[in-house]
């Protein structure tokens, strides 16, 4: 009989792996020292990314995290300067260059070599900005001198789901924790419970 289990590689494995990494100490570092986080992905990763800039901007106190989310803009970019220049016009429009010293970009990607992420993190790290990559696999597209963490996976949906997993570390690394579901609803509304 097959297997009808989905593969998720280990996962909790992964994620020790990966936490326990001097690189992965590398990136809470600069995440703890950048006052705005701007996190870029594609598919899948793009709705991790959105999720996580959601939550870590509601739990960590003076951190704010975006993620690009705006269909008109992210359609008339893509046709007014190439979907490989978007994330470049995202930033060129949304960051004040003063901030840029203060600010730090995470591109996320499953095969590492998304040419719109890769390209993006180049340009901004040539203007100042702190970068990192979360990738599937190693990027061979990568400027050597930007870090990456390689969480060396197999599937797509792993990737999307540890990289979402890995936020949630972040938060907990930053001095904060998720509220359970039980203390949210004794907050809001008591006499639900």
């Amino acid at each position: 009989m097959k297997n009808n289990k989905i593969d998720f590689e280990n996962i909790d494995q992964k994620l020790q792996e990966t936490v326990e990494r001097k690189i992965w100490k590398e990136l809470i570092n600069k995440f703890k020292n950048c006052k705005k986080i701007y996190l870029i992905a594609n598919g899948g990763l793009h709705f991790t990314a959105a999720h996580a800039a959601t939550d870590c901007t509601r739990l960590i106190p003076n951190k704010t995290v975006y993620s690009f989310d705006t269909t008109g803009y992210i359609t008339s970019c893509a046709n007014d300067y190439g979907y490989e220049n978007l994330f470049i016009r995202w930033l060129e429009t949304s960051v004040i260059e003063e901030e840029i010293k203060d600010s730090m970009v995470i591109g996320m990607s499953c095969s590492g070599n998304s040419k719109n992420v890769t390209r993006c993190l180049s340009w901004a790290n040539s203007k100042g900005y702190e970068t990192f990559m979360i990738s599937g696999k190693k990027s061979k597209r990568l400027q050597p001198d930007i870090n990456e963490i390689n969480l060396e996976c197999k599937y797509f949906h792993t990737v999307e789901v540890l990289c979402l997993v890995l936020f949630y570390q972040i938060i907990h690394e930053m001095g904060c924790e998720c509220p359970s579901i039980v203390k949210e609803i004794e907050r809001k509304d008591p006499w639900a419970l």
